[in-house]
């Protein structure tokens, strides 16, 4: 009865959305206040640029990216935006805001890279710059400046039309460990926002009408008591034989959890030396699937299998919980809005060199594809499904937590050639080059056109969370991390001190 009632109610969803998407016609035309917007797009190239190669050429891990915070910063600064530095108890967090009152139009910015990944910009060849060092596998360095130059544009276009209504940009770090969002939305800095913007680099434009999965991630610490291998293994109790223990357990719990859920893991301590029991071992799970409550099932079947490994083996057990995301949900009035202004501006404007570079690219991965590497059109999101059945993208953001508590509109651009895969040095390859940062130009005035869209059409606003309001009142969103947990370290989630890091500048 429930799951017919259930299945109706998101059918009566769906059809008072396409009834509202039919009515609310946005028109594809730039107003004065979006001419002025894109035209100071135009005008920051310069200085779009230089931030981007800056935060390239010094990629910073989750929780130490000073030097990317602080330039963001300063751009904000410079140009008119209050900045509160620190918050959530992330020294790289932050919140700019310029003007006051509602409308409140939030953009999320984000600039940690990958460990690992660096590569030469512009060389179609694996060559690090440093081996072992970080690099921007995942683009986040086009990301942060993007969203920067979106939020100075729409208040910029505000300034001139006497549009009222407050911007603001949220510096959020550590993404790619999937922490800063989780702490800053459990901390209540996205409360309050009217409509939040955000996207991604990729290898396609538009704003796609999908989701992502779930997840948790979670460090267990098994402690035994060390013994000689051979002369007295008797008198030990091996923290390693319940970390493998465990790690057997949830290998057979595969096969009895939904084919959607992805279970991975890494053993990050083993012990020491093969002829001392091992009296202190750890394990690092990441818990994904389709939605909070599936990863939440699994999440609580593991502690029970983490108990009785420990149990088997006479040794004790303690987790550390990492960070919880939520999938995302995604608005379909929003998207529509955010495809309206995307093909009203057009795609970026990828050269004949940058696609003979892109065809590089595609070769050294092994792939073909059919026309220009670096895509040009946009792709018009699939709105004749309804979330939850939509598209999945099996990964995880912790911008999942942010779009169950704002109406959230997420851009694409394309800013690596077709077939290229994130966290890849073809990306890292990519995301120094002048091609890659036309993308992150181009999706800066698609942001902030729909920005003053929504500044401007209160409608627009009511739509979205109406919308949004008929999910929450099928799926109630809570914080997944307790109240008291801290942010973890950087040590905790890579195991080093920053200093150990192969070619992190100081």
């Amino acid at each position: 009865m429930f799951k017919r009632r259930r299945i109706f109610c998101l059918s009566l969803v769906s059809t008072v959305i396409f009834i509202f998407l039919a009515q609310l016609a946005f028109a594809e035309e730039l107003t004065p206040a979006k001419k002025t917007a894109i035209a100071w797009v135009d005008g920051s190239k310069a200085n779009f640029e230089q931030i981007s190669k800056y935060l390239w050429d010094n990629p910073e891990l989750s929780l130490v990216e000073f030097k990317s915070s602080a330039k963001l910063q300063e751009y904000l600064t410079k140009n008119g935006f209050k900045v509160e530095k620190g918050v959530s108890g992330m020294p790289t967090a932050f919140v700019a805001t310029w003007g006051s009152g509602k409308p409140v139009i939030g953009f999320l910015a984000e600039f940690d890279a990958l460990p690992g990944l660096s590569q030469i910009a512009g060389k179609a060849v694996r060559e690090a710059i440093v081996q072992g060092a970080p690099g921007h596998g995942c683009g986040h360095n086009l990301f942060g400046p993007a969203s920067v130059t979106a939020a100075i544009a729409t208040k910029v276009a505000m300034e001139k039309h006497g549009i009222k209504g407050t911007v603001k940009l949220f510096g959020t770090p550590a993404e790619e460990t999937l922490v800063g969002k989780i702490f800053m939305a459990r901390d209540g800095l996205f409360d309050g926002t009217d409509i939040m913007i955000s996207w991604h680099p990729g290898d396609a434009n538009g704003a796609p009408y999908i989701s992502c999965l779930a997840m948790t991630s979670v460090k267990f610490q098994f402690k035994g008591r060390p013994a000689h291998a051979a002369i007295a293994p008797h008198a030990g109790r091996s923290a390693l034989d319940a970390v493998e223990l465990m790690d057997v357990g949830m290998n057979f719990m595969r096969e009895h959890v939904i084919q959607e859920a992805r279970i991975h893991y890494v053993i990050t301590n083993g012990g020491q030396v093969p002829n001392v029991v091992p009296p202190d071992a750890e394990v690092w799970y990441f818990i994904r699937a389709p939605r909070r409550t599936q990863v939440d099932e699994i999440w609580n079947w593991m502690q029970d299998v983490a108990k009785g490994a420990a149990l088997m083996t006479q040794t004790t057990m303690s987790y550390k919980l990492l960070c919880a995301t939520w999938e995302t949900l995604p608005n379909k009035v929003l998207d529509k809005l955010g495809d309206t202004n995307a093909k009203a501006i057009g795609g970026p404007p990828f050269t004949p060199e940058d696609q003979k570079f892109g065809e590089e690219i595609i070769k050294s991965l092994g792939k073909q594809v059919k026309g220009e590497a670096f895509d040009r059109t946009i792709t018009p999101p699939d709105l004749s499904r309804t979330f939850p059945n939509v598209p999945l993208q099996m990964a995880s953001t912790d911008q999942g937590n942010v779009s169950w508590i704002v109406p959230t509109l997420s851009f694409v651009a394309a800013n690596l050639a077709k077939g290229t895969f994130l966290h890849t040095w073809q990306a890292a390859c990519q995301t120094g080059t002048t091609a890659a940062m036309k993308g992150g130009l181009t999706v800066s005035k698609w942001m902030a056109a729909s920005a003053l869209d929504c500044l401007t059409k209160p409608e627009i606003i009511s739509e979205a969370w109406k919308e949004h309001n008929q999910y929450l009142a099928e799926t109630k969103y809570y914080h997944p991390i307790p109240a008291d947990l801290k942010v973890p370290t950087f040590k905790d989630l890579y195991g080093i001190e920053p200093e150990a890091v192969p070619g992190m500048k100081k």
